[in-house]
């Protein structure tokens, strides 16, 4: 198992890392290389798996490159330079993380608020890692909090798919539901505004730009 772990606070990245362990580890999880995992899992001694694994970490330009831009933004870098992206954008991705992920034998919809299943790999042509590590956390955050239950509008989304005959066939009845539900969640204003708040929360963060609306 791998995980991202607090850091101490002296270090001047303390805060970054200590208030975003979900969201680093989410840049960490999608944007490395884990082509030698195989070998990782073959090392019994702790000691050694650990910093066989950091010596990877240091050597993967992808996940580098990520994180740079991110630790960029936090010393206010003059050089840096922040992508802008909509509220159109933030929420194109933010719905990919709700799946309807199959149909049971009885026709019923099953569906998953996950990171492992989404429609990301699938539906966008170019990556934007912060954006996605943003979205997939803020939504866990507020999956169950009182102010944005985003759970709720989940199971909400999932029974107004019931209001539709999507299809007899039911592979493209599924196709049908998962465009359905990710137009739902783009509608669904508790999930903005969750996003919004979050947003606004943690700007000084984030190496992008949001023009709100």
């Amino acid at each position: 198992m791998k995980k991202v772990n607090p850091i101490d606070s002296s270090s001047c990245f303390s805060k970054l890392i200590n208030e975003n362990i979900r969201y680093i580890d989410y840049l960490r999880t999608h944007f490395t290389d884990n082509s030698k995992n195989e070998k990782l899992k073959a090392i019994k001694d702790s000691i050694k798996l650990q910093r066989t694994y950091i010596k990877h970490l240091k050597n993967d330009s992808v996940f580098n490159s990520v994180m740079q831009k991110l630790t960029k933004k936090t010393p206010n870098d003059k050089s840096f330079v922040a992508d802008t992206i909509s509220t159109d954008d933030l929420m194109n991705i933010a719905v990919k993380f709700f799946s309807i992920k199959g149909i049971t034998q009885e026709g019923y919809y099953e569906g998953k608020v996950c990171v492992g299943i989404n429609g990301i790999k699938l539906t966008e042509p170019i990556r934007q890692p912060h954006v996605e590590a943003f979205c997939f956390t803020t939504i866990l955050n507020h999956l169950n909090s009182e102010e944005y239950n985003l759970y709720n509008e989940f199971v909400n989304g999932i029974k107004a798919l019931y209001t539709l005959n999507l299809g007899i066939d039911a592979n493209q009845r599924l196709l049908r539901a998962q465009g359905a539900m990710f137009m739902y969640m783009r509608n669904n204003e508790i999930l903005k505004k969750a996003l919004l708040a979050t947003y606004r929360k943690k700007k000084d963060f984030l190496p992008f730009v949001l023009t709100l609306e």
